[in-house]
C-alpha cells in the first residue's frame, strides 16, 4: 500500500496542505521523504514545488488520490517546519514565506556525514583577554553541554582567551539558567570576539549578525581558530552538522540540529526586519527557536532595544503554549521596567572607553550669521586636517521650522514630533492638528524652514572647507569605497576621500574617519515614527564605529536644538540605560511595540478583511482606527488574543498586507 503524505505547496495565496501518495519508485530514491523534503505534484494541471509536512497521513474517504512527480531535494528539517508555523501565526502571513527562506537554494540531494562536535576548551584572538564583566552572564558550566563527541582543533590558537581571564564563561553560563533571552550590552566600539569564544565552548551555536561582510569576517576567523564553521546560506547543507552557525537575518532558519546557545549581535538592528509583509524580526525567530531547544539565548549590542528587554516575558507565547501564558496589560509579564534589570553590562570606565567622545553643538546658541546648515563648531572641524564624513538624511526640502528668534524647534507638546509650517499655521504630522505659528518659548511669530539637501550643503561646504567633497547617496554600489571627484579628493585606489557628505548610507560606505558629523539631528529625534530615538541610536552607534573608541581621538559631533533630549544624553555618557526608562515610559503611554502589539492592514481587501476582524474571535481586545490613506492601524495590549484574531480571520481575495509590529510606523 502507498504512503499517504501531506505537502504543502508552495504558493503563499493557497497556504494549505494537500494529500498525496508516494510512489514505490520514489520512496526508494535517494532523497529519503520525510518532513520538510522538497518535492513536486501536480495541482490543478500545474506543477508546483512543495514541503512535505506530514508522513502517513489519513487518505480522505471517497477520493482518489494522485502521486507525487517527484523528489526535489532535502529541505529544512522538522522542528524548522514546525517553527515556520509559529511564525505565520507571529507575523500574520502564510508559512511557504518562512519556508522559502529555511530552504536551499540549489539544489541538495544529501547532507554531508554527520561531523564530530567541536568544543574546544577556549579561543583566543592572538592573546586577547576575557573582560571580567563577562562573568555575571553564561550560567551553568560547560559540564551542563550535552555528550557530544569532540573532534580535535588547533590548540594553540584556541588557549589564550580562557587562561588569562574566564570572564566570558560567566557570560555564556547565566544565559542559561532560565532559559530566557539575557541581553548584554556591549559597547559599539567593544570585542565581540570574547563573548563569540565562550558560545562556542558551550555546545552547538548559531550566531546571528546584521551585514554579510560582518558573517563572512566572523565565520572566516571561527574556522582559523579550528571550529567547524558554516556561513548560511552559501553552506546550507554544512549547517545541518557543523558546530557553529553563522549567518544575517536568514540564518535564523539555518537547518541546523538542536542548539545550546544563540547570540544575536546588534539585536537592534533593522536589517534583522523583514520590510514586506511579513514583516518577521530574525531576533523573535532566534529566541523562540532558543526557547524550544532549551538553549542559552544572549541578545547582544550597544543599546538594548525595548523589544528585546519583553522578548524574556513573552518568548513562550504561541498558538501550541501549555498552558496559555498571561500577558495581557494587567499581567506585568514581559515589561520593560522588569526584564531592564536583567541587563548585563560592563564596568562604566570600559563601556565609556568603547564610545568616542560625542560632542553636542547646540544650534540655538549659534550667530544667526553662520548660515542655516553649518555651526561654528562643524565650520572649525571642517576646516581640520582629519578624514571627516558628514550625514544629513535629506535629499530635498524638509518640514522642520525653528524659531527666528530664540531658535527653538517647532514640536508636539504631547508627542514631542516635529510640526509641519504650512502657511503660518503649525500641522501635527500625527493627529493633523493645525495651530498658529506661534513660538511657545518666546511667542514669536516668525520662523525658519531647514531646506538646503546634500546637494546644496556640498557645494556650500567645498567653498567653506577650501578641500574637494564627495557626495555618497545609497544608489551606490553596497560595498563601493568612496572615491573623491574632484582634484586631490583620492588617490583613485578606493581611498576614503578626507571630506564626504551623504545620507546615512555614507556611514556604510567609508571604512573609517576622525570625525562624523550630523549636520541636521533633530530631522531623525522627531521624525512621525514610533521608533525614531531608537533609530537616531543605532546612526550614533554605526558613527561611533567609523571613528574608533575614545583612546582614539575620533569625535561625533551633533548639530541640534534639542540637546537635553534622552538620546544625546545617553551616548555623550555612554549609558543608555535613562534613555531606555524613557522610552518604555513613553511607549507605554502611547500604547506603541513592545506595551502593545500593533498591525497595519492595506490593499484592495483591506475593507473585507478589517469587516471580518471586527466581527470574529477576540474583536474585543483590538482596538482598530482608521483608513487612513488608506491604511487601518490595529492594536492590542493583548498580544495572543490580537494575533489569534490576525490568524483567525477570513482574507478576501484581492491585494492585502498585514504587517505585524512594523519597523516604519
Amino acid at each position: 500500500m502507498q504512503q499517504a503524505l501531506q505537502v504543502l505547496v508552495d504558493e503563499p495565496a493557497i497556504d494549505r496542505e494537500f494529500t498525496y501518495l508516494l510512489p514505490p519508485e520514489l520512496a526508494a530514491g535517494r532523497v529519503p521523504v520525510s518532513v520538510g523534503t522538497i518535492v513536486r505534484v501536480v495541482l490543478n494541471r500545474r506543477r508546483l514545488r512543495g514541503w512535505v509536512t506530514e508522513l502517513d497521513a489519513p487518505a480522505p474517504t471517497g477520493l482518489k488520490l494522485a502521486p507525487m512527480s517527484g523528489v526535489v531535494g532535502v529541505g529544512p528539517p522538522p522542528h524548522v517546519v514546525d517553527l515556520a508555523r509559529w511564525a505565520a501565526w507571529r507575523w500574520a502571513g502564510t508559512r511557504a514565506h518562512f519556508l522559502r527562506t529555511a530552504s536551499p537554494d540549489r539544489v541538495v540531494k544529501g547532507l554531508p556525514a554527520s561531523r564530530p562536535v567541536n568544543l574546544p576548551n577556549a579561543v583566543s584572538d592572538e592573546g586577547a583577554g576575557t573582560p571580567e564583566w563577562m562573568r555575571d552572564a553564561f550560567g551553568a558550566g560547560a559540564d551542563e553541554i550535552r555528550s557530544e563527541p569532540q573532534c580535535p582543533a588547533d590548540q594553540s590558537e584556541l588557549s589564550a582567551a580562557a587562561d588569562a581571564e574566564p570572564a566570558a564563561d560567566s557570560v555564556v553560563r547565566s544565559a542559561g539558567a532560565d532559559r530566557l533571552p539575557t541581553v548584554v550590552r556591549l559597547g559599539p566600539c567593544a570585542d565581540e570576539w570574547p563573548l563569540v569564544v565562550e558560545a562556542m565552548r558551550h555546545g552547538r551555536s548559531l550566531v546571528l549578525v546584521p551585514t554579510v561582510a560582518w558573517a563572512a569576517r566572523l565565520a572566516g576567523r571561527l574556522r582559523q581558530a579550528g571550529v567547524s564553521t558554516a556561513l548560511f546560506p552559501r553552506d546550507w547543507a554544512g549547517a545541518a552538522s557543523a558546530h557553529a552557525v553563522v549567518g544575517t537575518r536568514a540564518g535564523a532558519w539555518a537547518p541546523c540540529g538542536r542548539l545550546d546557545v544563540v547570540v544575536v549581535l546588534d539585536e537592534h538592528d533593522e536589517a534583522y526586519q523583514q520590510e514586506a509583509a511579513p514583516t518577521w524580526n530574525a531576533r523573535d525567530v532566534a529566541v523562540e527557536r532558543a526557547r524550544r531547544d532549551g538553549a542559552r539565548c544572549l541578545l547582544v549590542g550597544p543599546m538594548p532595544s525595548p523589544d528585546a528587554l519583553t522578548l524574556g516575558g513573552r518568548a513562550a507565547a504561541g498558538p501550541d503554549a501549555d498552558p496559555e501564558p498571561d500577558i495581557g496589560p494587567d499581567s506585568g509579564v514581559g515589561s520593560v521596567a522588569m526584564a531592564a534589570s536583567a541587563v548585563i553590562a560592563a564596568a562604566r570606565p570600559d563601556e565609556r572607553e568603547a564610545w568616542p567622545r560625542v560632542q553636542i553643538a547646540d544650534r540655538r546658541q549659534d550667530d544667526p550669521a553662520t548660515g542655516e546648515w553649518c555651526g561654528e563648531a562643524l565650520a572649525e572641524l571642517l576646516r581640520s586636517d582629519g578624514t571627516v564624513v558628514c550625514v544629513l538624511n535629506r535629499a530635498g526640502r524638509a518640514r522642520l521650522a525653528y524659531c527666528a528668534s530664540c531658535g527653538e524647534l517647532a514640536r508636539s507638546g504631547l508627542t514631542g514630533r516635529a510640526l509641519r509650517l504650512e502657511k503660518q499655521q503649525f500641522a501635527d504630522p500625527d493627529s493633523g492638528d493645525v495651530r498658529p505659528a506661534v513660538c511657545e518659548f518666546c511667542g514669536a511669530t516668525r520662523f525658519r524652514r531647514a531646506r538646503v539637501g546634500v546637494k546644496g550643503v556640498a557645494d556650500e561646504m567645498e567653498r567653506l572647507a577650501r578641500r574637494p567633497v564627495t557626495q555618497v547617496v545609497g544608489g551606490a554600489a553596497p560595498d563601493a569605497a568612496v572615491v573623491g571627484t574632484g582634484p586631490g579628493a583620492s588617490d583613485g585606489h578606493g581611498t576614503p576621500a578626507a571630506l564626504c557628505i551623504g545620507t546615512e548610507a555614507v556611514l556604510h560606505r567609508v571604512p573609517s574617519a576622525d570625525a562624523v558629523a550630523f549636520i541636521d539631528f533633530d530631522q531623525e529625534l522627531t521624525a512621525p515614527r514610533y521608533r525614531a530615538g531608537e533609530e537616531a541610536f543605532a546612526l550614533l552607534v554605526r558613527a561611533a564605529r567609523l571613528v574608533g573608541p575614545r583612546s582614539g581621538g575620533g569625535t561625533i559631533l551633533v548639530q541640534t536644538r534639542l540637546p537635553a533630549h534622552p538620546v544625546l544624553a545617553a551616548t555623550a555618557g555612554a549609558d543608555p540605560s535613562d534613555w531606555l526608562r524613557a522610552e518604555a515610559q513613553r511607549r507605554a503611554e502611547m500604547r506603541q511595540p513592545p506595551a502593545a502589539t500593533w498591525a497595519l492592514v492595506s490593499g484592495t481587501a483591506a475593507p473585507g478583511y478589517i469587516d471580518n476582524l471586527s466581527a470574529g474571535l477576540n474583536a474585543s481586545a483590538l482596538d482598530i482606527a482608521g483608513p487612513a490613506d488608506g491604511t487601518w492601524r490595529i492594536r492590542s495590549g493583548d498580544r495572543v488574543a490580537m494575533l489569534d484574531a490576525l490568524s483567525a480571520a477570513g482574507r478576501p481575495s484581492g491585494r492585502l498586507r498585514v504587517a505585524v509590529d512594523p519597523l516604519r510606523a
